[in-house]
Order: structure tokens, then C-alpha cells, then sequence
């Protein structure tokens, strides 16, 4: 009887150790700081193509693996980068991210301003929006950090003014002072106004959503001037800022060799690139 209870504690302590072993060779493998295969959220839209075919290659050579994974969404793929599943993405600028952390309590992190697509106000109906009548509709983006972009290209070409100390990067509909030609300015998720734009005069869209919903560039009749907080960028969980990764995907971006990369590709002059560059 000794003899069995012996064997059956031995067998627990072997296989405890095997466990605890396999366990801490996991965290090693996985370890932030010095693991060389990264996740990436990717997406429809543009930032991913120009990581695929500029940034990769550049990581591949320093050794690194690349796993991309694919989302509908952004604010799944921000959840993602969040809770560790992810770890990096492109598809938003500073502004969304500030907006996204205070509203969904995450922790993203902005690693690097990358080249962006500016966003725009187009038409099926007018060539120009200035020549829309009194009164001409215009949707816009209803989540807070768009809202006030597209307002703000309304007020860059005289079409609206925003009250007196107005943060521009935080201006809603209410903080319109004046509107000369009434425009008839509705709040709509983003992704719906191009589907939408052949029922309105105006439709506001960031380059993002143009390039996945194809919009033709022919039918921008505004163009926003972008500054620094509209400016794409990589985003991470703000607890891996300093690994090692991090430091070479940012350096990646602010390589020669992508700057050479974007010269060619560029050739539409449709990119802007960082402001800092």
C-alpha cells in the first residue's frame, strides 16, 4: 500500500515539474521584450497594404516573423492591441485614439506618426461646394474625433465658423456660430456615408474609408489640411512602448529605406507624410 501511495506522489511531483517547466519555458518564448514574432491587426484600408509591401521587408531582414490577422473592425482590432491578442495596428490617427482610451478605458499608445491619406469631402451631385444651394445636406462622422475633422474642413474654407476658443480638435455641431448657407450638416456612422452619398449633396469621408469603399477621387470636392493629431499612426498597448520590437517597427518607419519606398509609391501625391519627417 506504502508502495503505491509513493509511486502516485512520484508521478505528481514528476508531472508538476514537467508543468512548471513547460510554463516557464512559455513565458520566455512569449517574453515582450525580446520575442521576434509580432501580430498584426490588419484591415481594408491602405496602411496595411503600404506596411505589407514597405515595413515587412524591412523587419524580415532583422529576423522578425510577421502573423497578420484580419478585422472588420477597428474597435475589435483596438481591443485586440489592448488585451495582448494584437500587437500593433494602423488604422486610426492620434485624435481617435485619445478618444478611444478615455471612452473604452484601454491603453493604446501612438508609436509613430505614418504616412496618411487625407481625408475629404466628396460629391455625386456638385463639383464644387460652393456652388451648393442654401440649404445643401452634408453628412459627417458621429464619432467625437471625426465630427470635428470634417468640421474643421468646413471651417477652412469659410462655410462655417465655430464659436470663439473652440478646440478644434474636439468641436461638435454645437459649437457652430455660424452657417451662412444653412448647410444641413447630419452626424452618421462613418461607414455609412459613402453608401449613403448619392442621397445627399455632401459627404465626408478620411482617406481610410475612401480607399475601402472606393470612392473616386474625382468627386473630392474639399480636401482637409492635416495636422499632426490627424496624422495615422502605429498604434500599440502603451505597456510595450520600450520593448525592442517597438523600438525597431518605429525605426522601420522612419528608415531611409521606407522613405525611399514612399517616393516611389507616392507617385499619385495622394500620401502625406508625417509632418515630423
Amino acid at each position: 500500500m506504502n508502495k503505491i501511495i509513493y509511486l502516485v506522489l512520484s508521478c505528481l511531483v514528476a508531472t508538476g515539474l514537467i508543468a512548471c517547466s513547460k510554463t516557464q519555458h512559455d513565458t520566455t518564448a512569449t517574453d515582450p521584450a525580446t520575442k521576434k514574432e509580432l501580430i498584426f491587426g490588419a484591415s481594408a484600408m491602405p496602411y496595411s497594404t503600404v506596411f505589407e509591401q514597405g515595413i515587412k521587408p524591412i523587419l524580415e531582414k532583422q529576423g522578425y516573423t510577421i502573423k497578420t490577422l484580419n478585422f472588420s473592425t477597428l474597435e475589435v482590432n483596438n481591443q485586440s492591441v489592448n488585451n495582448g491578442q494584437v500587437d500593433f495596428n494602423l488604422d486610426q490617427h492620434t485624435a481617435y485614439l485619445n478618444v478611444f482610451n478615455q471612452e473604452k478605458g484601454t491603453h493604446l499608445y501612438p508609436l509613430v506618426h505614418i504616412p496618411t491619406v487625407p481625408a475629404a469631402i466628396y460629391s455625386d451631385k456638385h463639383t464644387s461646394i460652393q456652388q451648393a444651394p442654401n440649404g445643401a445636406s452634408i453628412l459627417i462622422p458621429s464619432d467625437p474625433a471625426n465630427t470635428s475633422r470634417a468640421l474643421r474642413i468646413l471651417t477652412d474654407n469659410h462655410l462655417i465658423q465655430l464659436k470663439p476658443n473652440t478646440n478644434p480638435i474636439l468641436a461638435t455641431t454645437r459649437d457652430i456660430a455660424s452657417n451662412p448657407k444653412q448647410l444641413k450638416i447630419r452626424e452618421i456612422d462613418s461607414v455609412m456615408i459613402p453608401r449613403t452619398l448619392n442621397e445627399v449633396d455632401f459627404g465626408f469621408a478620411s482617406g481610410g474609408i475612401a480607399y475601402q469603399s472606393k470612392l473616386d477621387p474625382q468627386k473630392a470636392v474639399l480636401r482637409e489640411k492635416v495636422v499632426p493629431e490627424m496624422e495615422m499612426v502605429v498604434t500599440i498597448n502603451e505597456k510595450n512602448k520600450d520593448t525592442q520590437w517597438a523600438k525597431d517597427l518605429k525605426a522601420a518607419y522612419q528608415s531611409p529605406e521606407f522613405k525611399q519606398f514612399m517616393q516611389k509609391y507616392n507617385q499619385s501625391k495622394m500620401w502625406v507624410m508625417p509632418q515630423g519627417e
